[in-house]
């Protein structure tokens, strides 16, 4: 005979522990954490950037770094765009 009540309870099993995997994944960045903090900082040192907040810079950083990693954009050209983005 066939055991299906058994086959249909780890299916489930299997579907709840991916649920709560999948559920409590942690953010992921494609970029190292240093690559962003070394964005923020050089932001924050330049003159030019003083009166823009710590938060616009990070958004810019993020932006910045997304672009050129995952979408493999160039750097002057990721950088002008994100400006615009968070900077206006």
């Amino acid at each position: 005979m066939y055991s299906l009540p058994i086959n249909i309870n780890k299916m489930k099993a299997i579907l709840i522990i991916s649920i709560i995997v999948l559920t409590y994944s942690g953010t992921a960045f494609s970029y190292p954490e240093s690559q962003m903090q070394d964005c923020v900082s050089s932001a924050l040192s330049n003159p030019a950037t003083k009166s823009i907040s710590k938060i616009a810079i990070s958004s810019y950083c993020d932006c910045a770094l997304k672009s050129i990693i995952d979408d493999n954009k160039d750097v002057r050209e990721s950088g002008y765009e994100c400006a615009q983005k968070n900077f206006n």
